[in-house]
């Protein structure tokens, strides 16, 4: 089973925490769903317009709900933006969990990557999460989290891969994650130049395809194309849990 690093520490004593209070008893359940609808509403508007140029008046507005029932919840932007990336936070893991088995490392690194692209497509919160992590919003360590995450799950995979013996000779794992996180950053970023993440997936496939051509063991390579190489990657994994996605299939905000 493939370990993941541990999501970032929480804020350090004296920094903005996130505002999360929830009355207990009869109203708990609508709170809840208050809180939720705010979140949503923050989630969008981050991963449109970043978190500079996210708008509370623009949140709240997307929201529906009074005032004093958004600022009752998130006492500022930086604590709508800090419960964002928690829901980022706890999902990376999962995606993990989803995509990756014991078997052929290298593809499940493939679907990995792939699968990501499509989470951050369809999720909304985990889109927004990503993107005001890496603005810096929530600090330096926090910022760089991602990139270790994806880092050291896919250094994991690629030391499996040449174990098996599925990886030419003279492959490095731990330099082939560095170039396969920074390749994927650079597909997300020229997707979202070009107006969004509708054709991710597609995207980050196409870049995977060439990249294996380059990295694979040349009988694994056969065997992998000959199957039908990336278009045999699943739309979805068989174990997502029901609901993560964010409501509005393809959506791209």
């Amino acid at each position: 089973m493939v370990q993941v690093p541990p999501k970032p520490a929480a804020p350090a004593s004296g920094a903005p925490a996130p505002d999360v209070r929830i009355r207990v008893g009869p109203r708990q359940a609508r709170a809840l769903v208050t809180r939720e609808t705010i979140l949503d509403a923050a989630a969008r508007e981050f991963a449109a317009e970043g978190y500079q140029g996210a708008s509370l008046s623009r949140i709240h507005g997307r929201s529906g709900v009074t005032k004093g029932a958004m600022y009752f919840h998130f006492a500022s932007k930086e604590a709508m933006a800090q419960a964002v990336a928690e829901v980022m936070f706890a999902r990376l893991p999962q995606v993990v969990a989803e995509w990756v088995g014991d078997e052929d490392p290298l593809g499940r690194a493939a679907q990995l990557a792939v699968g990501f692209a499509a989470i951050l497509r369809d999720e909304v919160a985990c889109r927004a999460g990503l993107r005001v992590v890496h603005e810096g919003a929530l600090g330096r360590e926090r910022a760089r989290w991602p990139y270790d995450f994806w880092e050291e799950v896919h250094a994991d995979l690629f030391a499996r891969a040449r174990e098996a013996g599925s990886l030419r000779p003279g492959g490095d794992p731990v330099e082939l994650a560095r170039t396969v996180v920074a390749l994927g950053t650079g597909v997300r970023v020229i997707a979202l130049a070009d107006g969004g993440y509708a054709a991710l997936r597609e995207r980050t496939a196409a870049a995977w395809s060439v990249l294996l051509s380059g990295i694979a063991e040349p009988a694994w390579l056969g065997r992998w194309q000959a199957a039908g190489g990336m278009a045999t990657v699943p739309e979805e994994p068989a174990s997502a849990p029901a609901g993560v996605p964010d409501g509005e299939s393809r959506r791209v905000t």
